[in-house]
């Protein structure tokens, strides 16, 4: 069995959600920042659109985890070298690529400048403090492609999956208080663990699933009466094509939680987007259609 644990705190109120331009990040070691309405044709964006506090706020800078830690150094941490049976899954779904890790303070709309093989890469984040914060990959144009935590789905630490191409460098939006620090890492899909037959875990993770198709269990013991659970799948895709809804694989409410959930055929990414405390999930075969329960009218009516 899997043993993942990650650690993290409960969120702050949402804010209403707001669509902003993007500009170029400092690069590696500076930090001069945009402020407010210092977005350029340049940039391939229409210009003067900012948000009001990013003038407070420190620009995005590339750094090295390795350099040194950080406050962030207990929350995110090397992932283990690949197994064999990872690096021949995930051959067709990422390409492989050093660490990308940007820093900054409070809100910011940047550009990270490397770009990355097409495929899925792991997004990695961590933050300072319980108020407010939202993560958001945006396209050339500016505009949201990929919703990564909130309010409600983000705590001290968060992992996710997500796909991208070789049209432009990875793009980002952080909409959080100015005083709220964080880290981003952009790391190859080789880092995953598998799920096996079984994997625990707390907080959001992001696992492997090599088998056959089959039913998903899962189960959350909630850290708070409120707590939800979301778990989502992300099959391999074709570079360039549209980007198909991520297939939900278990969700829930409430003070003790389980669903099941259709498994496709892996290779399949499952990632625990939502977690409020302790989860565990369970690989099972498929029941024959004769052993499934009939729906609530036919054992009403004795069909």
């Amino acid at each position: 069995m899997t043993r993942i644990s990650k650690g993290e705190s409960l969120p702050g109120p949402g804010q209403e959600r707001r669509i902003e331009d993007v500009g170029k990040s400092s690069g590696p070691g500076r930090s001069t920042a945009p402020g407010p309405g210092t977005g350029s044709a340049a940039d391939g964006l229409p210009a003067g659109s900012g948000s009001t506090g990013e003038g407070r706020a420190r620009s995005p800078h590339r750094i090295d985890l390795a350099d040194g830690g950080g406050w962030w150094a207990d929350l995110i941490v090397p992932p283990p070298a690949p197994s064999a049976e990872v690096v021949a899954a995930v051959a067709g779904l990422g390409g492989e690529f050093d660490d990308i890790v940007y820093a900054g303070r409070g809100g910011a709309r940047f550009a990270m400048e490397e770009k990355v093989p097409p495929g899925y890469v792991l997004v990695e984040f961590a933050r300072t403090g319980q108020g407010y914060f939202d993560l958001d990959s945006l396209d050339w144009d500016g505009r949201e492609a990929v919703g990564l935590g909130d309010a409600d789905t983000s705590r001290r630490f968060a992992r996710r999956v997500m796909w991208c191409d070789d049209l432009y460098p990875l793009r980002f939006r952080v909409r959080s208080g100015d005083r709220a620090e964080w880290v981003i890492v952009i790391r190859p899909v080789g880092g995953v663990r598998l799920l096996g037959e079984a994997a625990t875990g707390r907080g959001s993770e992001v696992l492997l699933h090599t088998g056959a198709a089959g039913e998903l269990v899962s189960r959350l013991t909630p850290a708070k009466p409120s707590a939800s659970l979301r778990v989502r799948g992300h099959g391999p895709r074709r570079p360039g094509a549209p980007a198909p809804f991520p297939a939900p694989l278990g969700t829930g409410y409430g003070p003790r939680l389980r669903a099941t959930g259709k498994l496709p055929e892996g290779p399949l990414f499952v990632e625990v987007q939502e977690a409020d405390g302790d989860w565990s999930l369970e690989v099972r075969e498929p029941r024959p259609p004769e052993e499934r329960r009939p729906g609530l009218w036919a054992r009403l009516f004795g069909r």
